[in-house]
């Protein structure tokens, strides 16, 4: 019986670490987001930081640019390729 206690205990544990792990993991994607929104808020119209702050930060900020560029890549207009395609 205590056997038994201590399996569903250290599953209670497992399933809370895991919870845990993810909900720091979302809060960490987010910051990241809101840190290449600070440094590269200049593209939205956002005051930007120095550029010397900028550029010291750049190194931090390789994942960031690499997903930018990634998602910027794929954006495509839908509704230019809908008349494109459609001929109008």
């Amino acid at each position: 019986m205590l056997e038994g206690f201590f399996k569903n205990l250290e599953a209670f544990i497992e399933g809370f670490k895991q919870q845990s792990t993810s909900a720091i993991e979302l809060q960490l994607h987010e910051m990241e987001n809101a840190f290449a929104l600070v440094c590269f808020g200049s593209l939205m119209g956002m005051p930007s930081p120095p550029s010397y702050l900028g550029m010291a930060l750049l190194p931090y900020l390789e994942h960031e640019i690499k997903v930018m560029i990634f998602k910027s890549e794929r954006l495509d207009d839908k509704i230019a390729e809908f008349f494109d395609l459609s001929d109008i």
